[in-house]
């Protein structure tokens, strides 16, 4: 899994490496804003006694756009993401929910159909996230937390397509595949397989 984030990493700089000298970057800054579907992954999200459900959430934030030409474009973006689970339990005697909230931040590597009006993209990249808050519910009351369920870090990759919408807009819909066990204790000598996934989709603006 190291090595899928260390090809995306280096793919993204072999695309700037592969530009033609003259050409300059013609920088956007802009913000964006959407919504999430998390469920994690792993055998260890699995609970025999419960159904694993999508846990709608917010994303949003800025994001840093190094246009090269009318295809290639390098993207940076700093993103709060709410990530987490939802477990109901087959008899539907109680709701489990597990909030967590991290500031994610990918390095994309975007490829554009130049066309003049809207243009199709496909993009890809490593991310890094930083936990800020975790919270576990039950019923829908909070449950207090001893110690915490989830790393402080999670890193994995993301992959996705959209539109550009003229110059200024653009929509987009990706998958963050999380490749860190994010479970913060270790059972015996096994670090549980549990890691995050999440479905985002997201309006853009670009200034």
């Amino acid at each position: 899994m190291k090595r899928l984030i260390t090809v995306l990493v280096i793919a993204v700089f072999a695309g700037l490496l592969t530009l033609p000298q003259p050409a300059r970057a013609d920088i956007q800054f802009g913000i964006k804003a959407g919504g999430n579907m998390a469920k994690p992954r792993g055998i260890d999200a699995q609970d025999p006694m419960a159904t694993l459900k999508n846990k709608v959430g917010f994303n949003g934030g800025v994001f840093l756009a190094l246009n090269f030409g009318r295809v290639v474009t390098i993207q940076w973006e700093a993103l709060y993401t709410m990530k987490g689970a939802t477990y109901v339990a087959l008899d539907d005697s109680y709701t489990d929910k597990l909030y967590a909230d991290y500031i994610e931040v990918p390095l994309l590597l975007k490829l554009k159909l130049p066309l003049p009006v809207i243009q199709p993209f496909v993009f890809a990249g490593p991310t890094v996230g930083f936990k800020l808050q975790e919270k576990l519910e039950s019923n829908g009351e909070q449950v207090p937390l001893t110690e915490n369920l989830l790393k402080n870090n999670d890193y994995g990759a993301i992959f996705g397509a959209g539109l550009n919408l003229g110059r200024n807009f653009m929509v987009d819909v990706r998958y963050s595949l999380g490749m860190q066990k994010v479970i913060s204790t270790v059972q015996g000598s096994v670090q549980p397989d549990f890691e995050n996934g999440v479905w985002s989709a997201s309006l853009g603006i670009a200034f």
